[in-house]
């Protein structure tokens, strides 16, 4: 074989169901020159069957047995990668076929410690895929160009967002020490190794097409656990040791917190409405614990936290109504979609955008007659995608007691006080603020809703 250049990591245990498409979708990569580094962690379900059988047809396959921890199999396969670039593929996701050859040529010709593309969310219902694309940079002035991160924080102030949709140089990763925690277990511990990523790497690219394709359906995928705060602690224990012992502790100590902060306030976010209080409240006393031993200062903290930082300071019952209060949307709408959702017959939809398109189709497969309304006059005159987009003031007054959810991320408060004014009833009106909390939680179960 000529030079490898990108290694592939696929750490695997028990994904009979996913194995064969994801290895597949490697071998089938546009880029030849590569290796694909199986790491199984005790498959016991066939998995490891298929694997040997890929193996057979495909020389460039090298399989591994490592513990059942993801962190192991990813610094095994670090270990044994001979290629200029790494990449990784979870087990039961996938990637389209030109994404190693385009992304390594960008890599190589900038000389790039780090590039990362988009990346879709998918799930079946039936016999059909959903994709869903999200963004590797929600900046467009630091996309599609070399990215000079030297002490610099942008890169950090990305936040996890996919650590599998790029890859990454080799000896970036061994000069800089950057491993996975060999933590027991399969989840978050790619916190480390992305904040460390993005604290070191230098010379960084953000592409903005799409290539990586993220399973959500998976029932048995680590992200579902809900030791997840342990999980989280225990990771964030160990990332807080490695930036002392490396002298970085106070430079950074503040991104962390960050970090922490929305960590925690995203799990918080995925739990039954009955685990939230108990969980926001032990946040609470680790953070204050914590908090009062390292002297973070909440005015450096990112802009997007910045609110918990301060309620942190001021009482439990402040912190965890505030963390708990930027789930509340979120929860009521899955509420809603568990209850009242089967009675109702119409629904109207305020916002034409992004989210509101993701709202329509699943209600569609609901069963549910559709209007739609938006501010944009534009909208309101052409209508969109040959459906008619109408004026609020419209079709508050023709469903005075209608049911309303609000597709919005950065106005949805706003447009409930317009709601409001117009007429419709608080009780009626929903929120849809979080995309990725409608696609992993309800979207995907959109079967159990068609019949109700």
């Amino acid at each position: 074989m000529n030079e490898i250049k990108v290694s592939v990591i696929i750490y695997v245990k028990n994904t009979i169901d996913y194995i064969e498409k994801c290895v597949r979708s490697v071998m089938e990569q546009s880029l030849q020159e590569i290796e694909i580094l199986v790491i199984d962690g005790g498959s016991t379900d066939g998995t490891l069957g298929i694997i040997e059988k890929l193996k057979q047809s495909d020389s460039r396959i090298r399989l591994f047995h490592s513990s059942a921890s993801v962190g192991s199999q990813f610094n095994l396969g670090l270990r044994e990668a001979r290629g200029r670039y790494i990449g990784i593929c979870e087990a039961d996701d996938y990637i389209l076929p030109e994404m190693y050859e385009r992304q390594y040529r960008l890599a190589d010709e900038n000389r790039l410690d780090v590039i990362r593309g988009g990346y879709y969310q998918i799930f079946n219902i039936e016999d059909r895929e959903y994709q869903f694309k999200l963004k590797s940079c929600y900046q467009d002035e630091f996309t599609e160009k070399v990215m000079i991160s030297k002490k610099h924080t942008f890169f950090l102030e990305q936040g996890i967002n996919g650590f599998w949709n790029g890859i990454y140089r080799r000896q970036f990763l061994l000069d800089n020490q950057i491993w996975m925690n060999e933590t027991e277990g399969a989840a978050y511990q790619d916190i480390s190794f992305s904040f460390l990523t993005q604290l070191y790497a230098e010379r960084i690219w953000f592409m903005k097409d799409a290539f990586y394709c993220y399973r959500i359906d998976n029932p048995n995928a680590s992200v579902n656990s809900l030791r997840g705060i342990e999980l989280h602690i225990k990771e964030y224990e160990e990332l807080k040791k490695r930036l002392k012992i490396q002298g970085l502790w106070e430079e950074y100590k503040n991104m962390f917190f960050s970090w922490e902060l929305i960590s925690y306030r995203w799990f918080l976010g995925e739990l039954p409405r009955e685990l939230k209080s108990f969980n926001a409240e032990k946040i609470y006393c680790y953070l204050r614990e914590q908090g009062k031993e390292e002297q973070y200062d909440e005015n450096k903290v990112m802009e997007t936290v910045r609110d918990l930082a301060e309620a942190l300071l001021c009482s439990k019952s402040t912190f965890t109504e505030d963390i708990l209060s930027e789930t509340d949307n979120a929860g009521e709408l899955l509420e809603y979609i568990d209850s009242y959702f089967r009675n109702d017959k119409t629904i109207i939809l305020f916002g034409a955008g992004h989210i509101g398109n993701i709202l329509k189709q699943f209600l569609y497969l609901c069963n549910k007659e559709v209007f739609m309304m938006d501010n944009n006059t534009l909208l309101q005159q052409h209508g969109m995608m040959g459906e008619a987009v109408y004026k609020p003031e419209e079709l508050v007054v023709r469903f005075p007691y209608g049911r309303y959810i609000i597709a919005n991320v950065s106005h949805a408060v706003e447009m409930k006080e317009q709601l409001l004014k117009l007429g419709a009833e608080r009780r009626n009106i929903l929120i849809c603020d979080n995309e990725e909390f409608f696609l992993r939680k309800i979207f995907v179960k959109v079967r159990q809703y068609r019949g109700q």
